[in-house]
């Protein structure tokens, strides 16, 4: 079983910090069991040396002067028998550890499992990357690394060392490093650096397969460094194409624009005019009516001069309408009501004056009848 990250998240908050728990190492039943440095972990020996865990650094070696990807442990020499990491950085502390059995692909697992904070605010970039890395399914590999307890020269192993299923029994937990390589023999090289096996040729082999590693982590960037570019290229050669098709879009749209523009200008101007056209008509027909009516009104008075007042009392309201809105109809309608009015007193006049001359000449129609009749006798040749 790998030794991975389990949980990372900011949930737990202390300013600065960003909790972490991970698997440190896979517990063996016995030697017949090892993990692929060859090293056996009895449940035993872990707890007898789990106090040395607490406050344990958590390590990354960065390929970036960005600090923002890690690669492997860090280390530069073995001097005296100490491991120097002078290419790694402590990036977080370990605060806990507990041995726990989680369940793997179906199948229970006996694990030693650590909880601590990563420095948030000093290595961001590389707390983002685990963050990413984890988001995706990609979960980080760790390194734990043990040495030699103090005032002892090394590990102490169970049997002696051994190739395959040897015992750490005696020893302390002094850092856990955050991978971005696949751990491979380097990581066996630093969890037995104080053990009685040969250190140079230990030292010679991590380091040529650390070269051998990072060239072909450093081949595998170049190609998708490559192909990114060749993503680049092509997306920057749409988006120029793209960039051509809108700015062939916006002059057309702006022409238009302009076209229309124009032709509401026009169509301004052309409102303008006839509103100033429509203004001068209606001063024109306003001054036309103005002089139609002072002429009206002239003809009016005129024609009433040969009528005295009493006369033109009798279209008194229809002169003042015609005062107010003069008109041809209205102003032979005044005169035609003063000739009615007139030609009915003149009527009126002349019956009063043939009734008053009837009465003045009556005399007796019986008279000559009777002179007739004294004088003699009336025959029928006097009727007729």
């Amino acid at each position: 079983m790998k030794s991975t990250i389990l949980e990372i998240n900011n949930q737990k908050k202390t300013s600065g910090q960003t909790y972490i728990k991970w698997v440190v190492l896979e517990i063996h039943e016995n030697n017949t069991q090892f993990n692929k440095n060859g090293i056996t972990w009895l449940e035993k020996y872990i707890n007898a040396n789990l106090e040395s865990i607490k406050l344990m650094p958590i390590c990354a070696e960065f390929l970036d002067d960005e600090n923002s990807e890690p690669f492997g442990h860090g280390l530069t020499e073995v001097k005296d028998g100490t491991p120097l990491f002078e290419n790694s950085a402590v990036v977080g502390t370990t605060t806990n550890a507990y041995i726990d059995t989680i369940d793997v692909n179906g199948e229970p697992k006996r694990v030693l499992i650590a909880e601590g904070f990563l420095y948030n605010q000093r290595y961001p970039k590389f707390v983002q990357w685990l963050k990413s890395k984890m988001f995706d399914g990609d979960f980080p590999e760790t390194s734990v690394e043990i040495a030699a307890v103090e005032g002892s020269d090394a590990i102490e192993y169970e049997g002696g060392w051994k190739e395959q299923g040897r015992i750490p029994m005696k020893f302390d937990f002094t850092g856990d490093a955050i991978l971005g390589i696949d751990p491979a023999d380097d990581a066996a090289i630093l969890l037995e650096l104080n053990s009685s096996k040969k250190e140079d040729n230990l030292m010679s082999k991590s380091q040529e397969e650390v070269v051998l590693e990072l060239n072909n982590k450093l081949d595998n960037k170049n190609k998708e460094i490559g192909e990114l570019n060749q993503k680049v290229e092509k997306l920057t050669e749409d988006l120029k194409q793209k960039t051509e098709e809108l700015n062939a879009a916006v002059k057309a749209a702006k022409d238009e624009k302009a076209k229309a523009e124009a032709k509401e200008k026009e169509a301004q101007k052309a409102k303008d005019e006839k509103a100033k056209a429509d203004e001068e008509l209606n001063s024109l027909k306003e001054f036309k009516n103005k002089a139609v009516a002072e002429k009206m009104q002239g003809e009016l008075n005129q024609a009433l001069k040969e009528y005295s007042p009493e006369e033109k009392d009798v279209a008194k309201e229809k002169i003042e309408m015609f005062s107010k809105s003069p008109s041809v109809e209205l102003k032979n309608e005044i005169i035609s009501e003063i000739n009615s009015a007139i030609a009915r007193s003149f009527i009126a006049a002349r019956s009063k004056k043939q009734a008053s001359e009837t009465n003045s000449t009556n005399f007796d129609i019986y008279s000559e009848v009777r002179d007739s009749g004294q004088q003699s006798s009336v025959t029928i040749d006097d009727l007729y």
